[in-house]
């Protein structure tokens, strides 16, 4: 598994402008993570709950219609629904997370830096079953 993450900023608004900071989080899974993750249906694992990103306007996403959420999961796949990060997602390319200060962008690269090793563990723990044992107590 390896781990890339970059900063990027962005400005947003037409009047008045406001920059905002993104943390850029790549991974590449090797082909035994990989087959790990296919074979144990690890996909759709949530590896941290978000809420909507600062580029975007939550009431205005949760407030979307039906057909056009069945249209984003059909294009787009079911991750584009929410904003969690998860195996999915990181195993499609680069996630793109934006903060409206700095201080919020790197709390997450730390964050992201303590929960990714603990994802590589997740992952290799999923690849067979624990030998038998016995024991007396």
């Amino acid at each position: 598994m390896k781990v890339s993450i970059t900063h990027e900023e962005k400005s947003q608004g037409l009047v008045f402008k406001k920059t905002l900071h993104g943390v850029k989080l790549s991974v590449q899974f090797n082909d035994e993570e990989t087959a790990i993750i296919e074979e144990r249906n690890l996909k759709e694992d949530i590896i941290i709950e978000r809420g909507a990103p600062a580029d975007v306007d939550a009431e205005k996403h949760a407030n979307r219609g039906l057909v056009k959420m069945v249209a984003t999961a059909a294009i787009k796949g079911r991750d584009a629904n929410h904003f969690h990060l998860t195996i999915n997602r990181l195993m499609n390319g680069p996630d793109l997370y934006f903060f409206e200060t700095p201080l919020e962008a790197k709390e997450y690269e730390m964050l992201l830096k303590e929960k990714l090793p603990e994802v590589k563990e997740y992952i290799m723990g999923n690849q067979e079953m624990g030998e038998d044992s016995s024991f007396e107590l």
